[in-house]
C-alpha cells in the first residue's frame, strides 16, 4: 500500500546576517523527482547540523557536509562527516604516505573511532531531548531518506 506522505513543515532561511526566518510550505514527498529529492535532503542535512554545530562547543564533534566525486567515477556524491573523524582519516594518510601505517579503511577508522561517535551519539541524544526544532529536522530528515530508499530499491 502507498500511502502519500504530506509534510507540512517550517523551512529556514538564512539571512546575510544570520537570522534565522521560518516559513512554512507543504511538500508532497512521493511528488518529488530523484533530483528534488536529493536537493530537499541537502537542504535539511545543512540546517540540522548547522543547528547542531551551534550546540555544541566542542570543534571535533562538528559535522561538516561537502560533496567529493569517489575514485574510478565522474559522479558527485555528499558526505556529512564529523571534524574527528575526518582528521583521523587525514592522519592515517599522512601516515601511509610517509610509510609508517597501513592506510585504514572507513570501517577500520570507524571501529577505532568508537568512543568519538559514541560522543557525538550521547550530544545528538541531549540535543533531540531539549530542541524541538532539532526533532522536527530530524523526522523531515528520516522520511526523505526513508522515502529516498524507497526509489533506490
Amino acid at each position: 500500500m502507498k500511502t502519500l506522505l504530506r509534510l507540512t513543515m517550517a523551512t529556514a532561511a538564512l539571512s546575510l546576517m544570520g537570522q534565522l526566518y521560518a516559513q512554512e510550505e507543504q511538500i508532497v514527498i512521493e511528488d518529488l523527482s530523484r533530483a528534488e529529492l536529493r536537493s530537499e535532503i541537502a537542504k535539511i542535512e545543512n540546517e540540522y547540523y548547522r543547528v547542531f554545530n551551534a550546540s555544541t562547543d566542542d570543534v571535533d564533534l562538528k559535522v561538516e557536509c561537502y560533496d567529493y566525486t569517489p575514485t574510478g567515477s565522474h559522479i558527485k556524491q555528499r558526505a556529512c562527516e564529523p571534524k574527528f573523524l575526518r582528521d583521523a582519516r587525514n592522519a592515517n594518510v599522512r601516515a601511509w604516505q610517509n610509510q609508517v601505517d597501513e592506510l585504514a579503511s572507513n570501517q577500520e577508522l570507524q571501529s577505532q573511532l568508537t568512543p568519538e561517535f559514541d560522543m557525538l551519539t550521547t550530544a545528538m541524544n541531549a540535543l533531540l531531548l531539549d530542541d524541538q526544532y532539532f526533532r522536527e529536522l530530524n523526522a523531515i530528515l528520516r522520511m526523505l531518506r526513508e522515502r529516498q530508499q524507497e526509489l533506490e530499491g
